[in-house]
């Protein structure tokens, strides 16, 4: 919301009057707009008459798709709106550009041309001389440069725009808010938590009574820093009352519609479940971490689907969950390597020495000024100066091709190391298929032929003693047929092990092969299973395909047990970028209000949270119930 009142005070301000007015009534609605924002855009597009209507449509877009969180047409709007605005005399407009693109930049995780922005933005202001922009970009590279986890910087920009804020006649608290929140946080992270909750409760100084709602993440950055002191019972204390600023904030609907809204309760939820896993309390903290997971994943933020999984990797090592963790771990560093890797932290120095280089060479200009003053002298130096310019032109040949064979080898030395690293995965991942077939073949053979012992043997039992005991007989049967199932589970999970990938086509067999079985043990129930042919050569890993087999296989067996139905049916077809399993049946039926759910649905919901889908149950007493999976089809073509 603070873009959107920006974009409209910019329009209704515009110190020239050169916006006509209908333009700007049109822009605001196609700003504002939810549903009808292309709509208004058009309309705004064919009252264009000068570059400065021009202008302010491609501000007005750039501020949309940023909002968004819509990189591409972000850029090429907010770049469109930079070379008008340049030259225009509307350094607002320009700001709030560079501020957005800053800012769609920072929550893909692309923290380079975050910084390249906030550079331009703080350029601009330093040649203005306008000190609440000087502020603000420092304050987004100190932001930036935490996220980046380059926290010395981070506190170096902080303190600058600090230093700024603090020297005004009236103090603006909301901003002065933000740069001691950015100065707290890189301290936090910089693992110097005392100066981290110095800076923190300093915003109290600023906000008291009911204006501490507006600073709920602050309640949430304290809480954050005590949980790293390991002060568990506090942190709580302050996590749960940002917790309860969020929702108060979050009765607005259309505030849960905001990246900020998942924002703030992927770091609060994350926090809360990190501190129940340091207090062993495992299943409340599993819990906050399904919550911390769906936030994380609708903030459409890097830094905090890195947080998550972090986190949630240590909790699962802690619980003994051990391939939970290696999955979270390798989610943690492929996210945390596309983000911070060698060329990257290059483009950040390159960046910052640009910055930094221009400062002096404008200092460079005032003193050539001054020289250039004195006419006479450089008259009779005019031939030592072409001189020493061809040196110096030489020089910068020498410098460069020195510099671009130097740099021809460094990518050369970066290819071999990018190969030898692929071989190391390949063989890696070698080893682990061995491994893999290796413990699926022991699994076969051992446990395997034991169990098949097992049911030989009472079976022998059975048949050479006449047992009159009905209820021994009975024991026996148990026995044998607990036996019989749990091969048919240990199959299945070596048919997972023995493949890296499973088709879809191998799990339909699988179903289907399942569904046969039932076909013979319950003779009064018609089966129904149809697949789309679309699905055909779809893939998923092993732990995918097994996760979304004995879900099915879960529900057909709750069917089956108690629903007293007469017709199961299962249909899986593709629904624009998911694959959409129905599984419903005509039986009893339950009021989902009125029962306790057991543990076959709680695992089928784990099941499908693992692979990141969604899970509905729907139930009436007398009308069966119906059994809705959604999963991303993320699948390989074959």
């Amino acid at each position: 919301m603070k873009k959107f009142s920006l974009c409209v005070l910019l329009l209704i301000l515009y110190s020239q009057q050169t916006v006509a007015q209908e333009l700007k009534e049109v822009l605001i609605n196609a700003y504002t707009s939810r549903d009808s924002s292309d709509y208004y855009f058009k309309i705004a597009k064919s009252k264009i008459k000068n570059k400065e209507d021009e202008a302010q449509y491609f501000f007005c877009k750039n501020a949309r798709f940023a909002d968004l969180n819509k990189l591409d047409s972000a850029v090429f709007y907010g770049q469109k709106a930079i070379k008008l605005l340049e030259n225009k005399g509307d350094l607002n407009s320009l700001m709030t550009v560079y501020s957005n693109l800053n800012n769609v930049y920072n929550n893909q995780g692309k923290y380079e041309k975050a910084i390249e922005y906030s550079l331009k933005g703080l350029k601009k202001a330093e040649k203005e001389k306008n000190e609440g922009w000087i502020s603000y970009f420092n304050t987004e590279l100190s932001l930036d440069y935490h996220d980046y986890e380059s926290y010395q910087k981070g506190v170096y920009f902080g303190k600058k725009a600090l230093k700024i804020n603090e020297r005004k006649k009236n103090v603006d608290a909301g901003l002065i808010w933000k740069t001691l929140n950015a100065i707290a946080i890189n301290y936090d992270d910089w693992n110097k938590s005392d100066s981290a909750l110095l800076y923190h409760k300093k915003v109290f100084n600023y906000f008291k009574g009911n204006d501490t709602l507006k600073i709920g993440s602050t309640y949430n950055n304290i809480g954050n820093t005590l949980l790293k002191k390991k002060k568990y019972k506090e942190a709580k204390h302050w996590l749960t009352t940002g917790l309860r600023i969020s929702e108060l904030k979050s009765s607005d609907e259309s505030a849960k519609k905001g990246n900020r809204f998942f924002y703030e309760k992927a770091t609060l939820y994350t926090n809360l479940a990190t501190i129940e896993s340091e207090l062993n309390n495992f299943s409340e903290a599993e819990k906050l971490f399904v919550k911390a997971h769906h936030f994380a994943t609708n903030s459409m933020s890097a830094e905090k689907l890195r947080d998550l999984y972090w986190q949630r990797a240590k909790f699962f090592t802690k619980s003994k969950k051990y391939k939970l963790a290696i999955e979270d771990h390798e989610k943690y560093i492929k996210l945390r390597d596309s983000v911070f890797d060698v060329k990257r932290a290059e483009t950040f120095a390159e960046l910052e020495a640009k910055y930094q280089t221009e400062k002096k060479e404008k200092e460079l200009l005032k003193v050539k000024t001054k020289v250039t003053e004195r006419e006479n002298e450089i008259k009779r130096k005019n031939t030592q100066f072409v001189i020493l310019s061809l040196i110096v032109a030489g020089l910068l040949i020498i410098g460069y091709l020195i510099y671009r064979q130097q740099k021809l080898k460094n990518k050369q030395q970066q290819q071999e190391f990018e190969l030898k690293s692929a071989i190391a995965k390949i063989e890696t991942q070698n080893e682990l298929q061995e491994q893999r077939l290796q413990i699926s073949r022991d699994l076969h053979d051992n446990i395997g032929s034991q169990l098949t012992f097992i049911i030989s043997s009472v079976d022998n039992i059975k048949y050479a003693f006449d047992i009159t005991n009905s209820r021994l007989d009975n024991k026996l049967s148990g026995i044998s047929d607990f036996a019989k199932s749990t091969i048919v589970e240990l199959r299945d999970t070596i048919w997972a092990m023995n493949k890296s990938e499973i088709t879809f086509e191998d799990l339909q067999i699988r179903i289907h092969n399942f569904i046969e079985k039932a076909k013979i043990a319950k003779t009064d129930i018609n089966f129904n299973f149809t697949v789309d042919y679309q699905l055909k050569e779809c893939k998923f890993s092993s732990v995918e395909g097994m996760n979304i087999y004995r879900t099915i296989q879960e529900a057909i067996n709750n069917s089956m047990k108690y629903a007293n139905s007469k017709t199961i049916s299962i249909d899986i077809k593709p629904n624009q970028d998911d694959i959409e399993i129905l599984i419903s049946d005509d039986g009893l039926g339950f009021k989902i209000d009125e029962v306790l759910l057991g543990n076959g649905i709680a695992n089928m919901r784990k099941r499908i949270s693992d692979v990141n889908g969604l899970f509905y149950i729907q139930s009436n007493e007398n009308q069966g119930t119906k059994i809705k999976i959604t999963i991303p089809k993320k699948c390989k073509k074959a």
